[in-house]
């Protein structure tokens, strides 16, 4: 299906420059625009968009966090627009809980990061084409702990926390990992918490996985651009 309208991509990154952006949309041809939510308000008039990003961030989705406060009602207005939107790792958090509330929300002492194994629990547009188990690459400090009547869990970890959500009936998704990560972002993750000399108990899995395929976690993207409900 293709793209004629602008992929919106909401950075909620702290620093000034989405450094992955472009992964978001390097095999479609589409236009994109980036939106920091730091640096300028959100754009009012949506439908000059095809569909809606919302990235990760080192922020937290709590009551003291600016980012979730402006992020929050651009949400809403989002989903009575009723277009794609799709949340990753902070935007998957932001989504539940702007339908639910903080309480929705678990944070951790510290972070969890590596590649994680993730399993599909139930049928979803999201993970059309892909095996019912595979790798992906994580770097989050809060998980969820539940979700809203509206939405329902569609992959978890071995671990049994929540990787993945769609709405029963609004094009909207999440998922906890990045399936925007290469192996080489992966990497470089991972690298950057070594050099900070962390416990070896803040990593789902340090050394890339055997099995471990990026091109599978990054098919979510394309199934969220031809995904529609």
């Amino acid at each position: 299906m293709p793209i004629r309208k602008k992929i919106l991509i909401v950075d909620n990154s702290i620093d000034k420059k989405c450094s992955r952006c472009s992964q978001f949309h390097r095999h479609f041809r589409a236009e994109t625009s980036v939106f920091h939510t730091n640096e300028r308000p959100l754009p009012k008039n949506l439908s000059i968009y095809s569909h809606i990003v919302l990235t990760g961030s080192a922020s937290n989705v709590n009551e003291l966090s600016e980012i979730y406060a402006r992020l929050h009602p651009f949400i809403l207005r989002a989903e009575k627009a009723g277009i794609p939107m799709l949340g990753i790792c902070f935007g998957f958090q932001a989504i539940i809980a702007s339908f639910a509330d903080f309480s929705a929300i678990e944070h951790y002492q510290h972070p969890e990061i590596g590649w994680t194994k993730i399993k599909v629990t139930n049928n979803s547009a999201l993970f059309n084409g892909m095996p019912k188990k595979f790798y992906a690459f994580e770097n989050h400090i809060s998980s969820v702990r539940h979700l809203p009547s509206e939405l329902i869990m569609t992959a978890e970890s071995n671990d049994g926390d929540m990787q993945a959500f769609e709405h029963k009936t609004k094009p909207i998704w999440g998922v906890q990992f990045h399936p925007e990560y290469t192996a080489h972002h992966g990497t470089l993750a991972v690298a950057r918490w070594l050099k900070r000399r962390v416990p070896s108990s803040w990593f789902a899995n340090k050394h890339q996985p055997p099995k471990y395929n990026p091109a599978i976690a990054e098919k979510v993207l394309y199934n969220f651009y031809n995904a529609s409900k």
